[in-house]
């Protein structure tokens, strides 16, 4: 049977007859595309605001920002992901930029996604991590491509379909035979599977995406404690052989330099403290040099000094956000200074600003040491909060810290609880939801957030066998109760729909200690 009727081309009807049948042909191929659209934004994994790499909203928000309202941007690994953070650099001298770094990005999906986003921003300064321009170490095994196919998923698969994703799918297919250009189009292809795994978040990515992120930062909340500096000074290039860069530079890194001079865009090469081999250094330089790019390697021992960046702050190859403000505040000065870039005013940095000290805050609460600095911390309407005391816990507190927990909504002196009163406290949001203190077994369930998140409390203690004895708290799936003796605290995040903390607070020798699981 012919999908279009031979009428249409014939004169066996009259011209009412093929127009009705015409627009029923175009009605079906639009509920089709549309369908198709749908489902392949259904089924794409999503990683929003509440994760690390926020990669959702890294490239969703990107196509919210107003036409021409970003003076810079940044592109590279997750090292300049985590680097790089707008709101400081708006904050401090009121450049407005942006930040498209996605974990492991390749050249080849930097070039495609500088291509794309000068369809809709017409920066003046673009700034570039070097860290990808040679192969990863021995540890990881990749292809030319120098990156897994879940990182060029990550990057590809919310640019907008368009002929510039067209030509992004057929080159990587090309450098890497294993990736498939037509489901990088129809991502479908790629997720069908998924089907059974689809949960909240797959289906309310528009809420999601309008909560914003901030700016494309990745912010970091680690440190390193121990770690040595690993810096070279300029001069000690000299005998050193340059290590050559990966084999699709010789294009891609030419097409992106390219790019920013046709466009009349300046070109700015940046290396984060990362220990990167100094022959790197020296190739990247090289090249900088020959085509008249300015590298500032922050890994060179007087750049390294002069941010004062602190190797405790460089988390496993990544800057926290300690280190990001210092390398981001430097990068800002010469935005301003050297480049010539005004400040503007962009209301939207006051959400992205909102976000960047909520996700602050979630570090500082799981990091701190000082029990009433944690009290006071979580006494926020963005917690929910449990507390479950199933065991010996009379003398795990002082009177600050009931005062502290009181303010909280505990309404119980646990001070003057004997040795075997269950306790067990749940806050959601700014309501109080349950306050149970008894000497009896129980068991019960409930739920935070109107339903979408649940919680359960059960204490068992008939076995005789102490080993055998049940003390459980459960939230949000994941079991959070001890029997140890003390208070166990957890700390949800209403907002961001996760646990930010679980801890366990007993009496030291000197002090409340704080035990974290």
């Amino acid at each position: 049977m012919d999908l279009i009727p031979k009428c249409l081309f014939t004169g066996d009807f009259n011209v009412g007859r093929k127009l009705r049948i015409l627009g029923k042909l175009i009605m079906f191929l639009s509920v089709l595309i549309f369908c198709l659209w749908f489902v392949n934004g259904l089924f794409i994994p999503k990683y929003y605001y509440n994760e690390v790499y926020s990669t959702t909203n890294t490239y969703k928000d990107f196509y919210k920002l107003q036409k021409n309202s970003v003076d810079v941007l940044f592109f590279g690994s997750s090292h300049a992901a985590c680097a790089f953070n707008p709101q400081v650099i708006y904050d401090k001298y009121g450049i407005t930029s942006y930040n498209l770094a996605s974990e492991q990005q390749s050249l080849v999906v930097t070039y495609y996604w500088l291509e794309e986003a000068l369809k809709y921003q017409s920066p003046k300064v673009v700034i570039l991590d070097t860290y990808t321009f040679h192969y990863y170490f021995d540890a990881y095994v990749y292809n030319d491509m120098n990156c897994s196919e879940g990182a060029v998923r990550k990057a590809m698969d919310f640019m907008r379909l368009s002929p510039t994703k067209v030509e992004a799918a057929v080159d990587i297919e090309r450098i890497d035979p294993t990736q498939d250009k037509w489901s990088i189009l129809f991502p479908i292809i790629r997720y069908h599977t998924r089907w059974a795994n689809l949960d909240e978040e797959d289906y309310v990515c528009d809420s999601m995406v309008e909560h914003g992120a901030i700016k494309g930062y990745a912010l970091v909340g680690d440190k390193k404690p121990g770690a040595s500096t690993v810096t070279f000074k300029a001069s000690d290039v000299d005998g050193i052989e340059e290590e050559p860069m990966v084999k699709i530079a010789d294009e891609y890194l030419d097409r992106i330099v390219n790019c920013c001079r046709k466009k009349g865009i300046e070109l700015v090469f940046t290396n984060i403290p990362c220990a990167e081999p100094i022959s790197r250094y020296k190739a990247t330089k090289c090249y900088a040099d020959e085509n008249g790019i300015p590298f500032y390697d922050f890994n060179e021992e007087s750049l390294y000094n002069k941010i004062d960046y602190d190797v405790e702050e460089n988390a496993y190859g990544h800057p926290n956000y300690l280190g990001a403000e210092k390398i981001s505040s430097y990068l800002g000065e010469v935005l301003a200074r050297d480049y010539g870039i005004k400040p503007r005013i962009d209301n939207s940095y006051e959400l992205s600003g909102k976000n960047y000290d909520h996700k602050v805050k979630n570090i500082l609460i799981d990091q701190t040491e000082d029990v009433y600095d944690f009290l006071e911390m979580i006494n926020d309407t963005n917690y929910s909060i449990f507390i479950f005391a199933p065991t010996d816990y009379r003398n795990s507190i002082d009177e600050k810290a009931l005062a502290l927990m009181q303010k909280l909504g505990v309404t119980d002196n646990l001070l003057e609880n004997e040795v075997g009163v269950h306790y067990c406290f749940v806050k959601d949001a700014n309501r109080v939801v349950i306050e149970k203190e008894t000497y009896d077994d129980f068991s019960f369930s409930g739920s935070i957030r109107g339903g979408l998140a649940t919680y359960s409390f059960t204490i068992d203690t008939t076995n005789l066998d102490e080993r055998y004895r049940k003390y459980s708290m459960i939230v949000d799936g994941k079991e959070c109760g001890t029997p140890k003796q003390g208070i166990d605290i957890v700390v949800y995040d209403n907002e961001y729909s996760q646990i930010v903390s679980e801890i366990n607070i007993d009496k030291g020798n000197n002090s409340i200690d704080i035990t974290r699981y």
